[in-house]
């Protein structure tokens, strides 16, 4: 029941993450879905209250959570039950770095530049990709690659985030930046090489190199909201990964 109610949560609220899940094969997705879920969940977290001290302590009850799960404790609960089995020393740490990056949301403190922002959404998306592959037992020595695919991914989501980032009237940058920015995002995250992985924990990683080649063309789309779906290529890319993992 507990990997049902994690499955559930990510559904609700990472529709993205889900599909890739449900791409993966089956045993793949006891160990993708909980991952999700307290990705969610962390996520979700910062934005529950205005109060920065409460904020931080619901971000710190989930750093409390896989450090017990690290040394061989979990508590009770519907997504820790199914995390604390799939969940290794190793993608504990690297769930705690997110936790960490995702301060961010707490004080929305404007980046001073591209290079602080991709090095965020490196931070944020390296925690549940490097969870993932480990807990598959797919973790890369080398774990520059990885870097790439975080940073590609991660930017990508995050471009598609700030219309939502704006409405809220959170600032992105620390001074006035013209939209050019975007595209100097999207070119040097591009620009970056990294070597295949085969593993279902890329799943995830389906479309977004073909936002960035979309936000290279048309910078503007990203305050606007206009950044396409791409449903039918991302549904063959999604398929075509996963029937590679096989």
């Amino acid at each position: 029941m507990s990997l049902q109610a994690c499955a559930n949560l990510v559904s609700r609220a990472d529709p993205e993450r889900f599909a890739a899940a449900m791409s993966a094969p089956l045993e793949a997705r006891r160990v993708l879905l909980p991952i999700y879920a307290a990705t969610a969940e962390v996520a979700r977290a910062p934005w529950m209250t205005q109060e920065p001290v409460i904020a931080e302590m619901r971000l710190q009850w989930w750093r409390d959570v896989f450090e017990e799960i690290e040394h061989g404790r979990a508590r009770k609960h519907e997504v820790v039950d199914a995390l604390a089995e799939v969940l290794t020393p190793k993608g504990a740490e690297a769930l705690d770095l997110m936790v960490l990056a995702r301060r961010w949301d707490i004080y929305k403190e404007g980046f001073d530049g591209p290079e602080s922002l991709l090095n965020h959404v490196r931070d944020i998306t390296m925690g549940p990709m490097l969870a993932a592959l480990d807990g598959l037992g797919h973790l890369p020595i080398n774990l520059t690659g990885l870097e790439v695919y975080a940073t590609q991914l991660g930017l990508a989501r995050f471009l598609r985030g700030i219309p939502a980032l704006i409405e809220l009237k959170v600032p992105v940058w620390s001074e006035n930046k013209k939209v050019h920015i975007y595209r100097d995002l999207c070119r040097t995250a591009y620009g970056m090489k990294a070597p295949r992985i085969q593993s279902p924990a890329l799943i995830e990683t389906a479309d977004c190199m073909r936002v960035l080649r979309f936000v290279m063309h048309s910078p503007g789309a990203v305050e606007m909201g206009a950044i396409p779906d791409f449903p039918i290529s991302t549904a063959i890319a999604r398929a075509w990964r996963a029937w590679r993992c096989r």
